[in-house]
């Protein structure tokens, strides 16, 4: 798989939460070559399965354990709440975007509908409500022939390499952690787990796939990928741990979850053995989707394999591509290690 182009491929596609219908089929399109099986389940959660019974009739599913890869497929947006009488479109945040980056933003709708992002004149600090999107039109019935109340924009930008191992785009986090999982789906040859790939919708606002996910699939064992705060920017108050270009930070904890010690020393075990770059990730805010994996009945064992990111929720995240490639063979490698505890 080539990450820089793949992500490319993903990042133009749209898929705010709730919305997530043009990632998915990308997403399925690109998984489909890899996979036993796919299906999306009534929350829209994209779910691609391999398996070890899958070239063997005398295997049984029941026969391995279940281990459920999670990486959310949805982005941050921003929903229109209001049209003014002048044409532009006041709204509300869908998740939790950087508003300082906001200020002349580049955004489009599903329909194509472009737009730019603008500050009330009297706006002394970055709010929802002190920001509009201009589309062009000159009244509210102009633009109301192009947008509705209830319709979410996204960043317009498209995904670019900066040098030989950083790409910069809207939507690293997590088309990031996509790719990261896309490429464990291509590498994974000999699965010693019933292995479930799921692709989850409306993480970012609150983790609401994950949920019903976990709880169809059942799983004993479950890795979160997603992205992390790099902290190698100048005047850092280190709330994180991970850098850009450490390799794959197998995350410890988040304010939404304390991954289970012994997953913690699997993945980082398997890391060792097979010389992928690793380093360790604790953030003191932020969450995943683990933390809704781990609850799921009486328990899942829990870990994670996260992506150090700079400006994430901004319009030009970034994101190193080694880091993700080790995130991928990270993942591939646990799937293909048998359970130790």
């Amino acid at each position: 798989m080539d990450i820089t182009e793949t992500l490319k491929t993903l990042s133009a596609c749209y898929g705010p939460s709730g919305c997530e219908t043009g990632i998915r089929e990308k997403i399925a399109e690109l998984a489909a070559p890899y996979a036993d099986r796919i299906y999306t389940d009534v929350m829209g959660n994209l779910i691609a399965v391999k398996s070890p019974s899958a070239k063997d009739d005398s295997i049984a599913p029941a026969d391995f354990p279940r281990l459920m890869f999670a990486a959310h497929m949805d982005s941050v947006g921003l929903m229109v709440t209001y049209i003014e009488e002048s044409g532009l479109l006041r709204f509300g945040a869908v998740g939790v975007p950087d508003l300082a980056s906001l200020k002349a933003a580049a955004v489009r709708f599903e329909n194509g509908t472009s737009g730019t992002v603008g500050w009330d004149a009297d706006a002394k600090e970055p709010s929802a409500d002190s920001m509009f999107i201009d589309i062009g039109a000159k009244s509210r019935k102009e633009a109301e022939e192009r947008v509705r109340c209830g319709d979410i924009a996204v960043y317009d930008a498209p995904a670019r390499a900066l040098g030989r191992d950083r790409i910069a785009g809207p939507y690293m986090d997590n088309r990031a952690g996509v790719a990261a999982q896309l490429l464990a789906m291509e590498l994974l040859k000999a699965p010693k787990y019933e292995c479930f790939f799921v692709f989850t919708a409306q993480e970012e606002v609150g983790h609401r796939g994950a949920k019903p996910a976990v709880f169809g699939i059942d799983p004993q064992y479950a890795v979160v990928c997603d992205t992390t705060y790099s902290d190698d920017i100048p005047g850092s108050k280190h709330v994180g741990t991970a850098v850009l270009g450490g390799g794959a930070a197998v995350k410890v904890m988040d304010k939404s979850v304390i991954c289970h010690p012994e997953m913690v020393s699997a993945l980082k075990a398997v890391a060792g053995k097979k010389k992928i770059p690793c380093q360790t990730d604790i953030i003191q805010k932020g969450g995943t989707d683990g933390s809704d994996m781990r609850k799921n009945a009486s328990g899942v064992w829990t870990g994670g394999v996260s992506i150090a990111t700079r400006c994430i929720h901004s319009p030009q995240e970034v994101c190193s591509i080694s880091d993700i490639e080790a995130a991928g063979r990270l993942m591939a490698a646990f799937a293909e290690t048998k359970p130790g505890f």
